[in-house]
């Protein structure tokens, strides 16, 4: 039962690495959450950074010195 079970996900595994390898619309739609994520994490960092520079020229302007 088991040795059925590891063959029909080795199966499985094999055909999915065939379909990867051979058609790259495949290989894009199943990339694509993670090129996702990659954006909206590069927004999230990019926007920190504006605020951070933000928020240190506002307390500079109203230090005194």
């Amino acid at each position: 039962m088991i040795n059925l079970i590891v063959l029909a996900i080795s199966a499985i595994m094999f055909a999915l690495l065939v379909v990867w390898w051979r058609w790259p619309a495949f290989r894009a739609w199943i990339e694509a959450p993670k090129y996702s994520m990659l954006h909206q994490e590069r927004r999230f960092v990019n926007r920190n950074a504006t605020d951070a520079v933000a928020g240190s020229t506002r307390f500079m302007a109203n230090k005194d010195y």
